[in-house]
């Protein structure tokens, strides 16, 4: 699994607000700061384009949240797969207790 850019997220984790982004999908998650574009993000295996074109999910990063944006090629079912895949990832432990929202919804 590709984990990039935890160089980014990691010292943002101990502030009581912080805003970050997220490109990831079943290959893995690029996480990096609010100041980029998600369309820019890219591994080999993990690329959001805009007009739902890439395999990759876009989302929102703030304390304790992801909200994810929709993307037509995901389900439910598909979201919440890979984000339980996630959440298990040894470099993303911080992640476990994250509350996930898709298009508005708990996941």
């Amino acid at each position: 699994m590709v984990i990039r850019g935890l160089d980014h997220i990691e010292p943002l984790l101990s502030h009581v607000s912080f805003s970050a982004k997220l490109v990831f999908n079943q290959s893995g998650a690029i996480f990096f700061p609010v100041s980029r574009e998600h369309r820019d993000q890219k591994s080999d295996s993990i690329s959001y384009e805009d007009n739902y074109k890439g395999n990759a999910l876009a989302a929102m990063l703030a304390p304790n949240r992801i909200e994810i944006r929709y993307h037509q090629d995901f389900s439910d079912t598909d979201v919440s797969a890979i984000v339980i895949s996630l959440k298990q990832h040894p470099d993303l432990h911080f992640m476990r207790d994250w509350e996930v929202t898709y298009q508005g919804r708990p996941i």
